[in-house]
């Protein structure tokens, strides 16, 4: 800050953060400011502790120091940043680009319509490393669903410019050291399928699954096993509840977990826990799992990740992680699950185009399994994925039976209920 000094300096945490007051124009804050630095990762973070009191800051400057160091050994970038300030950012690059003749002005502000009337009211306030795929196709389901008219969906073709200059952020995001990598971002068309695997495949897959878990190196540390284990029952979860990645996986919790035996039925019991309403309560979604799930929430009896309480997918205590991590929930396992991908030589589809697996296919594969091999109907097996009969009848119809296939190719009216979000 211009005309401003340190007074008060003080190293503490083996020299790691750097605690100061500072004075401004002739007047010392009285509050306590933090400098640290995370020897793993480049450059540092400053910021008010907010408080008056330096046995106070200095403990919440080493709760943030070992936040800091988590992101880092994780490969996260230090300073997370906002989707909207990196948009604006873009925006002002894009605009200086324009007044040297290296784009147009038209191109200037296109990008910048797009940036404010599609990304940022959906991308605005999440952080730009934490964006993954899915949420990138959650964003394309909205679009389609909610077009400049009620009842007019948005055509494909405007989908994907809005991916181009989404994609654009993002390089400029990569160019400026804000994330490390770019997330898929995929076109769409009238009638695309998104990458899964068949009947077969899936057998394979389950079992690829279990070599997994007992593939570690012998020199590996015990919490490549823990973490291998809780990714093969993160991928099961999925796979017979079709839960999405990501939030709502991470939201788990062992005391909402239950076997339900009734009317003949046997079904694992779920509860995901989606946002919060205005009155600051979650929203818990109820999910129906098969039956066949439970064994593998039973294979962790007697190991320190079954639990009577907290999040199913926290971390172990075997966690190379910072001890605050332990207990936490896991917020993505898609570096495993590249690498698990890679490993089992399933990345991509057997059949042209190729595309390439995500664990979201995971999710995919559920609806369809549940489409060919049951009479589920479309809007019970909707609610129970927590989207809509129409997002569930134009992305899955190629999966159905040939049996199924005059209802689905039908106009699906609205049910009178509220509407569940794709």
């Amino acid at each position: 800050m211009a005309n401003s000094e340190r007074t008060v300096e003080k190293r503490v945490f083996s020299g790691q953060i750097l605690l100061y007051k500072r004075r401004f124009k002739g007047k010392e804050s009285p509050f306590w400011r933090a400098r640290i630095s995370v020897p793993s990762s480049a450059g540092h973070l400053d910021f008010s502790t907010r408080s008056r009191y330096e046995a106070e800051a200095e403990r919440i400057a080493i709760d943030r120091f070992r936040e800091a160091e988590g992101r880092s050994q994780q490969g996260l970038p230090l300073r997370p940043t906002q989707f909207a300030r990196v948009a604006s950012e873009y925006l002002e690059w894009k605009q200086g680009q324009a007044k040297v003749k290296r784009c147009s002005e038209n191109a200037y502000k296109y990008h910048r319509s797009i940036v404010e009337s599609a990304l940022n009211p959906f991308f605005g306030e999440m952080q730009l490393h934490k964006i993954r795929p899915m949420d990138v196709e959650r964003f394309q389901e909205q679009r389609q669903n909610n077009g400049a008219r009620p009842g007019v969906q948005v055509q494909p073709a405007t989908i994907n410019r809005d991916n181009a200059v989404l994609r654009a952020v993002f390089k400029f995001a990569l160019r400026q050291d804000y994330i490390l990598s770019i997330p898929t971002i995929e076109n769409v068309s009238a009638f695309a399928r998104r990458p899964s695997f068949s009947t077969e495949e899936a057998d394979v897959l389950r079992s690829k699954l279990d070599d997994w878990v007992d593939a570690p190196h012998e020199f590996d540390g015990p919490h490549v096993r823990d973490y291998r284990r809780l990714f093969r029952l993160y991928c099961l979860v999925i796979y017979f509840a079709g839960i999405r990645p990501g939030k709502e996986m991470a939201s788990l919790r062992w005391e909402d977990l239950e076997l339900i035996s009734e009317g003949g039925s046997t079904y694992v019991l779920l509860k995901v826990h989606t946002a919060k309403r205005k009155d600051g309560d979650l929203v818990v979604r109820p999910v129906i799992g098969l039956a066949e799930l439970w064994q593998y929430f039973e294979q962790l009896e007697g190991s320190h990740l079954k639990k009577d309480f907290g999040f199913i997918f926290g971390h172990p205590r075997s966690t190379q992680l910072a001890s605050a991590y332990v207990g936490r929930p896991v917020a993505s396992f898609k570096t495993q699950w590249n690498h698990f991908i890679k490993w089992a030589g399933m990345e991509f589809e057997p059949s042209p185009p190729h595309r390439r697996r995500t664990i979201y296919s995971l999710r995919h594969l559920y609806f369809e399994q549940r489409l060919i091999h049951s009479d589920v109907r479309l809007h019970e097996l909707a609610v129970n994925g927590g989207s809509s009969p129409e997002v569930i009848a134009r992305w899955y119809h190629h999966a159905t039976a040939k049996e199924y296939a005059p209802s689905l190719s039908k106009v699906i009216e609205r049910v009178n209920e509220k509407p569940v979000n794709g």
